[in-house]
């Protein structure tokens, strides 16, 4: 949220805290400290966030709201890693891993074990970060759900480093490990070691050229095949905004910005 944004969003946050207090309303307040804690976040201001997230776990704790403190327990989690804190980041996003994998919450899940791959990663849990972004992507492939693109470049350094460190062969061998793990399995895979790839893994994202995962080469592929957007949307039952994010990282990765690029790189790449 820009500053612009905050001038708008911080007053009806705080009208939203006065009737929430009025009414005794405390799921009102622990989302009010969630989302203050965000913006607060944002601002560069940690102190405050940080605060201001653990009265929001915390309360959310207190009305048992599962769904609110798997949120803020998340918003813990990002606060404490950038103070470098890594070892409780990591223990607050397990934590909120867990209740949302209990719930069933796939796509949180999936946000989420990106987040504590980055985490692990700066602890130097190099192959247990590699299974937990594997995991991450292929219940993202299934769900038809990018990565965000204001998380894109953290994330895509932190693959990019934590390849070089493991090295190519191991990485690519706990990548594939994690596609097969659900975010329960890849969330107790801490310590595991991979088993080896087998001949079957053919596919694994760490195979495909500029960082591109499974689901931007099968986008790619139908594009180099003269397919619109609608059209591809529609062969592998996806949103066209959805297709669109996908385009635009291809795009991104490959240091392009046209369709007949992108085809070319295809061709040349025998991704067509």
């Amino acid at each position: 949220v820009s500053q612009a944004d905050q001038a708008q969003v911080i007053p009806l946050l705080e009208e939203c805290l006065t009737l929430s207090e009025e009414v005794g309303f405390k799921e009102g307040i622990a989302a009010y400290d969630c989302v203050s804690g965000q913006l607060a976040f944002g601002r560069g201001d940690l102190i405050t966030a940080r605060s201001l997230a653990e009265k929001s776990v915390e309360l959310y704790r207190e009305i048992g709201h599962r769904h609110g403190t798997a949120k803020s327990l998340a918003v813990l989690g990002k606060v404490v890693a950038t103070g470098g804190d890594y070892a409780a980041a990591s223990t607050y996003y397990e934590q909120s891993l867990a209740i949302s994998a209990e719930l069933g919450e796939k796509w949180v899940a999936a946000v989420y074990l990106v987040e504590l791959g980055e985490v692990v990663a700066a602890l130097r849990q190099l192959a247990w970060a590699a299974q937990l972004w594997g995991a991450s992507e292929a219940v993202r492939d299934a769900l038809g759900i990018p990565i965000f693109l204001v998380e894109r470049a953290d994330y895509e350094r932190a693959v990019s480093a934590a390849r070089a460190h493991l090295g190519e062969r191991a990485f690519a061998t706990a990548w594939a490990h994690g596609r097969s793990l659900t975010p329960e399995q890849a969330l107790a895979a801490r310590g595991q070691k991979p088993a080896p790839t087998s001949t079957k893994i053919v596919t694994s994202p760490t195979t495909y050229p500029a960082g591109l995962t499974a689901r931007e080469v099968e986008v790619l592929r139908l594009l180099a095949s003269g397919m619109t957007d609608i059209q591809i949307a529609t062969k592998l039952i996806l949103s066209p905004r959805t297709v669109h994010a996908h385009i635009s990282s291809i795009y991104s990765k490959l240091g392009i910005t046209s369709r007949s690029a992108a085809t070319r790189y295809a061709i040349e790449h025998n991704l067509a």
